[in-house]
């Protein structure tokens, strides 16, 4: 399993920022602290967004997607889809994948009404693109709280507390099941509902992968701080969701939650334990 990016929206730096936390990133030899906009792949086969920087994440830390089955899309903000990538697999000189997307019901919606936007202007590439992703992608509508086979994992969702693109989408959390392990990715959210934490109570996780956009910020309702992931923690102890031996990871950092990566895993070790730490760019963990 590979981090590809591990940034909020703005990625870090943001290089048309001169906050501090911006600053020390521009300037940093520590590649840790240098973060594109987050995406995760699970394996070879199983990629969880498709945003700005997947591209070049895949060549510098060596991922092939020629093998590519499914695509899960949390949501079509512009940090998690960048259509400009959908056209990458189109120029493979060998014959590119055909590859699941999973979504939202709202979100493909959303899309529908996107792709017949598009075909009503008058451009062949456009149209000659449209038929492409229609016949290399499958569209897979999703709705919270139901569990789903995708090949040899059990896939569940949640809503993700957040707004999407388009009218009325919703965010989609993702539970993946496989071999006996279990392992959740919590981006983009804000504090989690009561219908989220009575769908996931008593299943235990290996791996949390949570996102913290805010940091040491005043509390939000459409993503993570410091303070909103601790009561998570808390109410996921209670709940049987976490346990000692879950590893939690944050993702999904932004230059608005005014910490750095040393900084902001000494702030959620004193509050969380040593279990949790900060996730960065090219980060592996063991294979699921």
């Amino acid at each position: 399993m590979l981090f590809l990016g591990t940034g909020a929206s703005e990625a870090i730096p943001n290089p048309f920022c001169d906050c501090e936390v911006c600053r020390k990133a521009l300037n940093s030899n520590d590649p840790r602290e240098k973060r594109g906009r987050s995406a995760f792949s699970i394996d070879e086969q199983n990629l969880i967004d498709f945003g700005p920087d997947v591209i070049g994440a895949a060549g510098r830390f060596g991922l092939s997607m020629s093998h590519l089955r499914n695509l899960f899309y949390t949501h079509f903000h512009s940090d998690h889809c960048d259509f400009v990538n959908w056209e990458n697999p189109r120029m493979s000189v060998t014959p590119p994948p055909n590859f699941r997307v999973y979504l939202s019901e709202e979100a493909l919606t959303g899309l529908r009404v996107f792709r017949d936007l598009v075909l009503s202007y008058p451009s062949k590439d456009y149209a000659r693109d449209i038929r492409f992703y229609e016949k290399t992608m499958e569209f897979i509508p999703l709705r919270p709280y139901e569990s789903y086979t995708v090949d040899d994992m059990t896939v569940s969702t949640v809503r993700g507390i957040h707004t999407g693109r388009f009218v009325d989408e919703i965010v989609l959390n993702y539970l993946f099941e496989r071999n006996g392990k279990r392992f959740l990715y919590a981006t983009d959210t804000g504090p989690y509902c009561e219908e989220n934490y009575e769908f996931l109570k008593g299943k235990t996780l290996d791996i949390l992968i949570v996102e913290c956009s805010f940091g040491k910020s005043a509390p939000e309702k459409n993503h993570m701080t410091c303070e909103a992931i601790k009561q998570m923690t808390d109410r996921f102890r209670r709940d049987g969701v976490v346990s000692d031996r879950t590893e939690i990871w944050l993702t999904h950092i932004g230059h608005k939650g005014g910490l750095n990566h040393v900084e902001l895993r000494q702030v959620m070790r004193e509050l969380v334990g040593t279990q949790i730490d900060v996730a960065y760019d090219g980060l592996r963990l063991v294979d699921f």
